[in-house]
């Protein structure tokens, strides 16, 4: 087996956890090698740190896959998955009310490259790694035999696989087509479309969230859900006795889907949607007062380069949120985006109470629930961050 060499000073972050070694921290490659195979990382000194998938076309020149000098075969993949399911269910999932999670989040299950959500029967799998892509038939192979979906379906995941050297095409993987997975979020049913929803088809890492905000609603309570997708705030909140949710997002696909799930649980009359971009409704539409406010944004920074620009954004946005606040309201704000840490995204609300004129207090922040799992050390994978704050 190739062997790739950490430079001298390079391998603290590898020994405690992280799971990626940079390309500009690799010395040098050490026996034949093609673009991902399986290799070991040792460091300086010739020791062992770990086994993974090496790249040398990707930023991430390999990614650790196993800490053991064991066999990376068909039975390593099958095993991984028997944990990552064995957790999920010890994490009660699935339950009665609950049938759509994260089965597999990648380098916290120790699959690299690899998300796996289930949607009730069908399973959709996203591949991000090419040594994963390789062993895609294997993967699938073995959710056959774990969870006997009705479906496993492939789905893009957007430009890394570009600069990972592969492309995907969503698609069936195996078992019969289907036109939607239905599923229940806390007792509410939804579906997505397993071949051409975003993501994986819903946004499984606000699942808890969308139970969490939906609580801080109330009987007679008016919401407002900005960048809906499938009502998920909008939907808890009205469960939780809200009197109306106006919910905007800029796709019509998605927006139709919240308006199934609204009729599917009874709440057709109080949900109002509006097809819109969201900076231009605030700026345009009547600056009626709200008792709850949602600010979930798609991702505003793809990398570090596209921070400032970001955080002028979050301040833009949230300024214009906290305007439509009443005194003593409470406004639920997510960044999604790797690049913003926490203090970041807390001065540019901070920023953007300062620009509305509204007082802020910070009186919990969310992340993503536990069948997301990442390792130590990995702040790469923390990534979802909401504020929840009062206005004043």
């Amino acid at each position: 087996m190739a062997r790739v060499k950490v430079r001298r000073g390079r391998a603290k972050p590898l020994w405690f956890g992280h799971p990626w070694l940079y390309s500009q921290a690799v010395d040098k490659v050490e026996g034949p090698v093609e673009p991902g195979d399986v290799v070991d990382v040792v460091d300086d000194e010739q020791r062992f740190i770990g086994r993974g998938f090496y790249n040398p076309d990707s930023q991430i020149a390999v990614r650790i896959l196993t800490r053991e000098q064991v066999t990376v075969d068909a039975a390593f993949f099958t095993q991984r998955l028997t944990e990552a399911r064995a957790l999920r269910q010890r994490l009660g999932l699935p339950s009665a009310e609950t049938t759509a999670y994260r089965l597999v989040n990648a380098e916290g299950d120790a699959l690299p490259g690899l998300n796996v959500d289930v949607y009730g029967d069908v399973v959709c799998v996203q591949i991000t790694a090419l040594g994963m892509k390789r062993r895609e038939a294997e993967i699938v192979a073995a959710l056959q035999h774990l969870l006997s979906p009705r479906a496993i379906y492939a789905v893009a995941a957007g430009g890394v696989t570009s600069r990972e050297g592969f492309t995907t095409a969503p698609g069936l993987l195996a078992g019969e087509e289907v036109s939607e997975a239905r599923f229940l979020e806390h007792g509410i049913q939804m579906a997505i479309d397993p071949e051409h929803g975003q993501k994986t088809g819903a946004f499984l890492d606000q699942r808890e969230n969308h139970r969490r905000i939906g609580q801080l609603a109330f009987p007679g309570a008016r919401v407002l859900d900005l960048y809906t997708h499938l009502g998920g705030f909008a939907l808890h909140a009205l469960k939780n006795g809200a009197a109306s949710a106006t919910a905007v997002d800029m796709s019509p696909r998605a927006l139709e889907r919240a308006k199934q799930h609204a009729q599917w649980a009874g709440y057709e009359d109080k949900l109002q949607l509006v097809e819109a971009d969201v900076f231009r409704w605030l700026d345009s539409a009547p600056a009626e007062p709200y008792d709850l406010i949602i600010v979930d944004p798609p991702k505003f920074a793809a990398s570090k380069q596209a921070l400032d620009p970001a955080l002028k954004g979050y301040r833009k946005l949230n300024a214009a949120a906290f305007r439509r606040a009443k005194p003593g309201a409470i406004v639920a704000s997510a960044s999604c985006s790797q690049a913003v840490d926490v203090e970041s995204f807390e001065r540019a609300l901070a920023a953007g109470a300062m620009d509305a004129e509204r007082r802020i207090t910070v009186l919990e922040t969310l992340h993503q629930p536990a069948d997301h799992p990442v390792p130590p050390g990995f702040s790469e994978g923390r990534y979802l961050k909401m504020l929840v704050v009062r206005v004043a």
